[in-house]
């Protein structure tokens, strides 16, 4: 059977401007031998020697694999040749003339188009094959012409209404005569190149750096959605605010905050883990009113002042005072408590995002460093799924939170895959489809190191992806011994691996999946998971 591209119905052949090429396509269609393909209405551009750019449209293409290439102007209705102009000019059926171009020149300069683009392919020049190649006219609303044969015009390249009839036997005919009876073929492996360069789909995916790019910009018109909550808390002093991963509460956490801060009010920004709080410093360091810090650099920062102003260690005192328990979630508390009695200062306002982090123990000394215990706003971001530091957590505000339900940092799939974990009020997957999940799987951890270099390689250098998008977390167990695996592979330059530094300039961020908690890259590759259990391990 004859392959005829591209595939049309009947229905688009009606349609086709002109019927004659229908008409043409049909025969094609109907079976001109088995070794043989037909490519129909082939848009081309062609630059000549002098740099002049032209386009144009070759009606038929037929590539024989044992005779050649043969290119087919099809001109449809009566034409008229003005031997002393050289104007052509064509005749439709309901006897209106127009002035066309000369088929002859057309098919002709549509054969040295096409050779031009087969020779541009590496993998035709490779074949070191030259095909008969040649050109022909066929009038299918015609019957033979006498007076339209000329020296540029020979008879054995001029077709006919009757030849219709016999397409197979026509176009031998035509290709004999180019080939002076030595006909060469395109040759099976000449016919896979063409099926490829003109036969087949054609699927050119973006690179991920665009698509990134592209999703990000929806991410924020997104999370500008969530700002609504913002609005509705409106004049409230005090309030909570609750939602699953991939929601916004971070960025809805700084933006309030910084709200604040425009409004003149000394406010503080508080996080549990030091790289989210540089992070939320960079963000917020044109804000004048504004600070942001962990709660531990808040406690070190206002303890080791309050302790100078004393004379005396007020951790030490607070160790003293519960011997036995966490230096981080009492020692510290208890300290920054004492310090609110010794030192002066006090904040209008205090935002907490990734509140179910902190502990019992930390709400007393925040309360005393509001201005006002009645007038000063307090306002708390929490998921309750995500407590990776397992603690257990009493608010200092018992109004119910307002929720956000809608994920507007994720992809699709990456919602499908991290909500199978999720217990809570229904969160609405985002519209962002994004790229599926891979996974890559190596034996040994050294193995797994390879493969993970390899793929963020190919990240940066074929995807363009920017390295300061990428992000490797591993467990904190054993976290050195991962780092170490990665470390003394060289990135492309200037890359280089970024161990525990969040933002470096040309850096992959290696981290902790604890630390990295409350940030986000454009692509994150998660090391370890094997070694978690889905049960005692759900928040991770």
């Amino acid at each position: 059977m004859t392959v005829v591209q591209p595939t049309l119905t009947d229905a688009q052949l009606r349609r086709l401007p002109s019927q004659a090429e229908a008409r043409v396509y049909e025969a094609c269609a109907a079976g001109i031998g088995d070794r043989r393909f037909v490519l129909f209405s082939l848009p081309w551009i062609r630059v000549s020697p002098h740099g002049t750019v032209r386009d144009g449209e070759t009606d038929f293409i037929v590539f024989d694999e044992d005779k050649g290439i043969l290119i087919v102007e099809v001109k449809g209705g009566g034409v008229h040749l003005d031997s002393t102009t050289g104007e052509w000019t064509s005749t439709d059926r309901h006897g209106n003339s127009h002035p066309v171009k000369n088929p002859f020149s057309q098919a002709k300069t549509e054969k040295y188009a096409l050779l031009d683009h087969l020779k541009s392919e590496a993998a035709w020049t490779r074949l070191k094959i030259r095909p008969t190649l040649g050109h022909a006219v066929l009038f299918p609303d015609l019957d033979a012409c006498d007076n339209l044969r000329g020296p540029d015009r020979p008879s054995e390249i001029i077709g006919w209404r009757h030849d219709l009839t016999d397409l197979s036997s026509w176009l031998d005919s035509v290709l004999d005569y180019w080939s002076g009876g030595e006909s060469i073929g395109v040759g099976a492996a000449g016919m896979a190149v063409v099926q490829r360069l003109f036969f087949s789909d054609i699927d050119v995916k973006p690179l991920l750096a665009s698509v990134i790019e592209e999703e990000e910009a929806e991410r924020i018109r997104l999370t500008e959605e969530q700002a609504r909550v913002l609005r509705v808390l409106g004049g409230r002093r005090r309030a909570v605010v609750s939602g699953g991963a991939g929601t916004g509460k971070t960025l809805l956490a700084m933006q309030k905050a910084q709200d604040l801060a425009n409004e003149g009010l000394q406010t503080l920004l508080l996080c549990y883990n030091r790289p989210l709080a540089n992070h939320l410093a960079r963000c917020c360091h044109d804000h004048p009113n504004l600070t942001a810090m962990s709660f531990h650099q808040l406690c070190d920062k206002l303890v080791k002042r309050a302790s100078a102003d004393a004379g005396e260690d007020l951790l030490d005192d607070a160790a003293s005072a519960n011997p036995g328990l966490s230096r981080f979630d009492v020692h510290f508390p208890h300290a920054l408590a004492m310090a609110t009695e010794l030192i002066a200062d006090r904040f209008d306002a205090i935002v907490v995002d990734e509140a179910q982090d902190f502990g019992q123990e930390y709400w007393f000394p925040i309360e005393l460093l509001l201005r006002d215990s009645e007038t000063s706003t307090l306002f708390l971001f929490y998921d309750h799924n995500q407590a990776l530091y397992s603690r257990v957590s009493t608010f200092p505000i018992v109004d119910d939170p307002f929720l956000l339900t809608r994920n507007c940092r994720n992809t699709r799939f990456i919602h499908d895959a991290a909500y199978r974990y999720y217990s809570g009020e229904e969160t609405e997957p985002p519209p962002i489809e994004g790229e599926p999940l891979d996974c890559i799987v190596a034996p040994s951890r050294g193995s797994q190191a390879r493969r993970l270099h390899s793929y963020i390689s190919n990240l940066i250098t074929a995807d363009k992806v920017a390295p300061e998008g990428i992000a490797v977390l591993v467990p904190s167990r054993g976290h050195e011994d991962f780092y170490g695996l990665l470390e003394n592979r060289p990135l492309p330059r200037p890359c280089k691996w970024a161990i525990e530094e969040y933002g470096r300039q040309h850096g992959v961020h290696v981290d902790t999946w604890q630390r990295f908690k409350g940030l986000e890259a454009s692509i994150v590759l998660l090391w370890g998971v094997d070694e978690l259990d889905p049960e005692t391990d759900r928040e991770v």
